[in-house]
């Protein structure tokens, strides 16, 4: 409730505590999963020191109904700050129930450091969800603020990673099962078709405990080979399984970060692995070089004359449209064209009539009276689409949006789904407009008119894992917004730009309130003047 900050309520079928035990659990320093120095070496359970429980119930008050399997009678306790202050039989089913309530009461300085309810909702369920993918032997039941969130029963992995990405995801999931000299790696990833703008969606397990190892999320990386550009992330679900002695994961207090004592055969058997499954999917693109070799013998190869000048191949400018003609040096020196300047910015601005080239399929670049003007077409766009969208969002003013011929249905992960339902009234201002069907799946029913066509159901994620992963106080809510939908929708570096296109972004980046610099600060344009092209050739 509250985002935890109210309640936060952990309730089992499991074995449960005697009431011997349940003081003892919240003794700093005791743990029932140690018996030995010898267990040391082969932990498998998630915690082993004992801080966990004191350190909640000293900030906190906390109450733990528990029942032992073999007991008739449950035991309660309560907490205050630490402090026992009641303990008791009680009548309770098999099982425990942990109760967190008013978090940092005593503590109010903490307590105001924790975020939104939303942002700690969005981090309770991103921690759940590694647990919910952990054991798909378990059933997971997570209510939120009075009301169900989710109610998962226990299945297959695969029918667990529908659960938590949907089902149109999971479809497309190519499963990965290897194993090596006592080592195995078992789980789904998606092909290099299926992307994110984010890693939200990519999960390492250790003997079914959540890890994060960057090694062996590179080596998934390297097994997709060239199939993803910079910025696009696979999703995958892996679970690698190995005898616990070959592992310390006593070396951070979280328990995420550990260290093999195989690491680098590791690496390549996650690579190989990752690499093995596309290939055997067909996923990865197939080069076949059969019967090349008879295509190039039946070709003749006439040798040049002695002391023959190599000619160059003949550029067939004319057939070439006209954003697309070669570069000509005369166009410089040509005294009648007119130099009048923008009055945006002076003598600096870029001319009216000037021509534009487009560098690289990235940059736009043209003549200015002082020298030359680059801009970045990206970061443009996105300044125009940025401060265009945050109109709409603070003047009032509704985006006009366009219907559907065929309504697009999306199942969103849980944690989409929590940032969706937080950010919708803000997309309905751009031009969206989205129902939700049922659970966590969504309708999309109109898309705001300048959104790409084909784009549709892609625009929505990217916005969200943009508004996911932007860290808080970069931007307010509505510039977050503005800034994830310029962003996702601006043009991207590689697109090609027609000539009209170029003159049209210029045009409105120049009448934006400013045009020099993108949503995030980085510079959309920039010049050289000639003094500085001169002292290049120096």
């Amino acid at each position: 409730a509250e985002g935890g900050k109210k309640l936060i309520q952990v309730v089992d079928d499991g074995c449960g505590m005697t009431g011997q035990d349940l003081p003892l659990a919240f003794k700093r320093h005791a743990t029932s999963k140690i018996k030995n120095l010898k267990d040391l070496d082969n932990i498998s359970s998630l915690g082993f020191r004992g801080e966990a429980l004191p350190s909640i119930a000293s900030v906190s008050i906390v109450e733990v109904k528990t029942r032992h399997k073999d007991d008739t009678i449950g035991s309660f306790l309560r907490l205050e700050g630490g402090a026992m202050v009641a303990q008791k039989h009680t009548a309770y089913n098999k099982g425990t129930s942990l109760s967190i309530q008013n978090l940092f009461y005593n503590t109010p300085a903490r307590r105001k450091f924790l975020k939104s309810d939303t942002a700690e909702n969005q981090r309770i369920i991103a921690t759940i969800k590694k647990f919910v993918l952990a054991r798909p032997d378990i059933s997971f039941e997570l209510w939120m603020d009075g009301k169900s969130f989710f109610n998962f029963k226990k299945g297959t992995l695969k029918e667990r990673i529908g659960d938590v990405f949907g089902h149109d995801v999971v479809r497309e999931m190519i499963e990965v099962d290897h194993a090596l000299a006592g080592a195995r790696i078992a789980g789904f990833i998606s092909p290099p078709s299926m992307k994110r703008k984010s890693r939200s969606h990519q999960h390492l397990f250790l003997n079914n405990r959540p890890i994060q190892d960057r090694s062996l999320a590179y080596a998934v990386y390297q097994g997709y080979g060239e199939t993803l550009k910079e910025g696009e992330h696979p999703l995958f679900v892996l679970n690698l399984t190995i005898d616990p002695t070959l592992v310390d994961v006593n070396i951070h207090p979280t328990k995420m970060q550990v260290r093999f004592s195989n690491e680098r055969s590791l690496y390549y058997m996650f690579l190989n692995s990752v690499s093995r499954a596309l290939n055997n999917s067909g996923a990865l693109p197939r080069i076949s070089l059969e019967g090349s070799a008879q295509a190039f013998a039946a070709v003749p190869i006439t040798p040049a004359p002695a002391g023959a000048k190599k000619k160059k191949d003949p550029v067939p400018e004319a057939g070439l449209k006209k954003n697309q003609q070669q570069l000509s040096l005369a166009w410089f020196n040509d005294s009648t064209r007119d130099r009048a300047t923008s009055p945006v910015t002076g003598s600096n601005a870029v001319n009216d009539h000037n021509r534009f080239w487009q560098l690289q399929r990235t940059y736009i670049l043209s003549e200015i009276k002082s020298g030359l003007v680059i801009i970045d077409q990206h970061l443009a766009h996105a300044r125009i689409l940025y401060e265009a969208t945050l109109t709409k969002l603070t003047g009032g003013q509704t985006g006009y949006g366009q219907k559907l011929l065929f309504p697009q249905k999306i199942t969103l992960a849980l944690d989409d789904f929590l940032v969706f339902k937080d950010i919708n009234n803000h997309l309905e201002k751009i031009g969206f407009m989205i129902r939700v069907f049922s659970g966590n799946t969504i309708v999309i029913e109109e898309m705001p008119v300048d959104v790409k066509i084909g784009r549709e159901s892609q625009i929505l994620l990217d916005i969200i894992d943009f508004y996911k992963n932007t860290p808080h106080g970069q931007y307010d809510p509505t510039e977050k917004i503005a800034a994830a939908f310029a962003f996702k929708n601006a043009y991207k570096a590689g697109e090609v730009l027609s000539e009209a296109q170029m003159h049209a972004l210029v045009d409105q980046l120049f009448a934006c309130a400013t045009p020099f610099f993108a949503p995030n600060g980085r510079p959309a344009v920039i010049s050289m003047s000639m003094e500085d092209l001169k002292a290049r050739f120096r």
